[in-house]
């Protein structure tokens, strides 16, 4: 996903900036910010997890262990602050949110990610029931646990109404063939939720194993969901 973050942020990260990545998670975006704004610059990159982060090499970066809900941030800290796929899965995302905002400079600028399910659905035909009988029990657990797997077409909006301007935004979808690092990533997804999906009412191991085989079979493909970019700028 990064190349599409990029263009986004390459748009409004000037040298010299100070900027905040939430859900930091394995950093190569903040290894693109550090570069972006330089040794006059400052990156604050944090998660919950910092092993990742805590292994780049670069002098303008300074890695906090931070739980976005919980923890305090400094407020009008920051020119800009960017955070991919972590406010879907925040059941309290607007008081995250409110606090983000509060943590913008003036004319700072706010970037914000997350996917919308609605184009999530099979290409190829064979292989689709498996598929589409995953994906139910997948947002069934998902939605059980506070996510919101349409959050990117709520995001333009939401930002107006917490008085940013200059919002603008973008979607981005691509077809995940098997083999494919799209398909590897929701493959490792659910290999990694396999003991939340399987169970009574839910899927058989059987039907796990064939969706895994699915990912890695060049022959089957999907349309990933939209991942929505969103942006907007803190009154001066």
């Amino acid at each position: 996903m990064d190349p599409g973050s990029i263009r986004v942020l390459a748009n409004l990260v000037t040298p010299g900036a100070r900027c905040l990545e939430v859900g930091a998670g394995g950093g190569s975006i903040v290894r693109w910010l550090c570069d972006a704004v330089g040794a006059a610059g400052e990156v604050v990159a944090t998660d919950i997890d910092t092993w990742f982060l805590e292994r780049i090499n670069a002098a303008n970066l300074l890695v906090r262990r931070h739980d976005i809900v919980h923890d305090s941030l400094e407020k009008r800290g920051f020119d800009l602050i960017h955070a991919r796929l972590v406010l879907e899965h925040l059941p309290d995302r607007d008081a995250a949110l409110k606090k983000l905002i509060a943590a913008l400079r003036p004319g700072g600028w706010i970037v914000l990610e997350d996917a919308d399910y609605v184009s999530g659905v099979p290409v190829t035909t064979w292989g689709s029931t498996d598929y589409e009988s995953v994906e139910a029990v997948r947002r069934r657990e998902f939605a059980a646990s506070g996510i919101n797997h349409y959050l990117g077409r709520e995001l333009p909006g939401w930002l107006r109404q917490h008085g940013l301007v200059q919002v603008g935004n973008e979607g981005r979808v691509w077809v995940m063939e098997g083999g494919s690092a799209g398909a590897q990533w929701f493959g490792l997804s659910i290999a990694h939720l396999r003991t939340r999906l399987v169970g009574p009412g839910k899927l058989t191991d059987e039907q796990v194993d064939r969706m895994l085989a699915l990912f890695q079979d060049p022959s089957w493909s999907a349309f990933s969901p939209i991942i929505m970019a969103a942006w907007g700028q803190a009154p001066t």
